[in-house]
Order: C-alpha cells, then structure tokens, then sequence
C-alpha cells in the first residue's frame, strides 16, 4: 500500500481559495494541519498526529515559527515524518501498533506518543532541543524501546524524516558537501555525522545531526521518500530521488527481559550564532470550530470548500 501525496490536488484548492477569498485586505493563511496535538516556540512550530485511526498517527510536521507558508522543514500539508519497527521479524508502521496513550505534553514540553507492540513499548519524544548554538531551533525525535515481556526480543527502530525547504520536495540532501539524486546508504566508518538541505543561495536551511548523543543509528539513507515508506524493511537503496527522505535506523539490537534502549537524532535549522528568540515551549491552544484546520482568515463557500478537502488526511491506500 502506498501513501499518497496529494500536493498538486491540495495546491490546485488552495489557489482556488486564494483568488475568491473576497481580496479580504488581511487575508493570510497557514499552512494545514491534520488533527493534532501541536507546540512552539519562538524558532520552531511542531505538530503530532493524534487521531488513532489515521494511517499517519504519531506522524509529525515541523516548520519555522513563522508567517510565510513556504517556511517548512518538513512536508506541509500532512504528517508525514514517522516511524517503523521491526520487533522478532514483524515489521509494522509505529501507527500500527497498540495506543497506550494518546500524544500528550509532558512538564518539558515534549510530545509523547507510546505504542505497543506485543509486550514491546516505543515511546516517541519529540521536543524542542540545540543544535550549533544554545537557541532551541532543533527538533529531537528519541524512540525509547522497551522490553515488558519475560523473553529476550530483536528489534530495529526506524525514524523517517520527510524534509522540505520553500514547499519543494526535490531539494536534495548533501553529506559532506555532496548533493545526492540518487538513493544512497551510508553506515560503519562512513556514517556522517550531519546531513544538510541547501536553498538556491547555497545557505543550509534544513540541517540533521545524525546522534543526539545516545546510541548512534547503524544506518542512514538518503532515499525517495514513497520507497522507503512502500518496502520498509526490505527497503533496498539504489533508486532516483524525487521526492526526497533521509531515515535512521538501529538495526537488530537485542533487548532482554525488562531491558531498555533509546534512539535519538536531531532535525531543525542550522544556525551560526544564538537567535534573539525564546527558547519556551508553548502548547498550542485548540483552533475554534475543527482543530484539523487552521483557521482562513476571509470567510465564504470556496474558503469552506477547501478547508473540507484540506481535512482528508494523508493517509490514503493507492489502492
């Protein structure tokens, strides 16, 4: 089954919206969200999937704290950032597992997401972190694994992050200075310890740090992002990229009785000096009316149509 992008049937309604939007002198618009549990700070804007019968739950957006629309990290319009596990050989997508509790804010800010998996509980944490300097312009995204039944159990985690600079897909990552159009994996001593995304101006606008300092991922892949969602543990690199991913993976780490692991990287902007901004995380307040939806700022039936389109998830079978 595939996970479809539906970008140009999404930008075709919006640009229908935008042009009978009744020339309303404020009329501005955010990017959409799918239901879900959403924080900020003055750098970063992050948003949880929350609704359990999505395909796309625990999946996450991330984008600049900002009012341009085109000021995203990751896909825009969906969450489409997510996890796979592979746990004594089952693999499934981490929105398939058993919810034990639904995403909530810790005291930290961070959004928890915990799933079971047949006595094998991954907790997703995602929160607001530093990069190259003290702001918190970073995104850690940690999988705590851990085992609650009595035998020793094999798994593999896997973090898929979907990036995206000015709404393209297509912007390729570089490691170590080079752009990749073709899917590549790297691990052992070629392992990098970042990756990056550049605009046309060559300055890094999308930025990942491999480790945050906990066990360092056996893999990374630069792949295309329906491959390595499509053949997930069997994904083999090797294909053209043209809608872009970067995905880490612990691979075949045995975790005995009542034992546990964590796996963290770091995904956000890239920045040379400390910004002016607060490092506070915020949760956002419910939207009035549908909390799928960021509100339009004009109002009328072409607005209301799109908002109806814009509330179809993501998650959709291609066949």
């Amino acid at each position: 089954m595939v996970l479809r992008k539906h970008r140009n049937r999404v930008s075709a309604v919006l640009a229908a919206a935008s042009v009978c939007s009744f020339a309303a002198a404020g009329f501005s618009m955010k990017p959409v969200v799918t239901n879900g549990i959403s924080i900020h700070n003055d750098y970063l804007e992050l948003t949880v999937q929350d609704d359990s019968d999505a395909k796309d739950f625990g999946g996450y957006m991330l984008r600049k704290n900002s009012d341009d629309p085109s000021e995203t990290l990751t896909y825009s319009q969906y969450c489409t950032s997510f996890a796979q596990v592979n746990i004594n050989g089952t693999v499934r997508l981490f929105s398939e597992g058993e919810n034990v509790r639904k995403p909530y804010t810790d005291s930290d800010g961070a959004v928890i997401t915990v799933q079971d998996f047949d006595g094998v509980e991954i907790t997703q944490k995602l929160s607001f972190s530093t990069g190259n300097t003290s702001s918190y312009d970073m995104l850690r995204i940690e999988y705590i694994a851990e085992n609650k039944t009595e035998d020793d159990v094999k798994i593999s985690v896997r973090t898929v992050i979907d990036p995206t600079i000015a709404d393209s897909e297509s912007d390729a990552v570089q490691v170590s200075g080079t752009a990749y159009t073709t899917e590549t994996s790297f691990s052992g001593s070629s392992l990098p310890e970042t990756w990056c995304i550049k605009n046309s101006a060559g300055a890094i606008t999308a930025y990942g740090i491999t480790s945050d300092g906990s066990k360092a991922p056996d893999v990374l892949d630069v792949a295309d992002w329906k491959d390595i969602y499509n053949a997930q543990f069997g994904y083999k690199a090797g294909g053209e990229v043209s809608d872009n991913a970067v995905a880490l993976t612990w691979s075949d780490k045995t975790l005995k009785a009542g034992e546990d692991m964590t796996c963290g990287t770091k995904y956000g902007l890239y920045s040379e000096k400390a910004g002016t901004g607060s490092n506070e995380t915020k949760k956002d307040s419910p939207k009035t009316g549908d909390k799928g939806v960021y509100a339009f700022a004009g109002a009328g039936a072409v607005s209301l149509a799109a908002a109806a389109v814009l509330r179809k998830r993501r998650a959709e079978d291609d066949e």
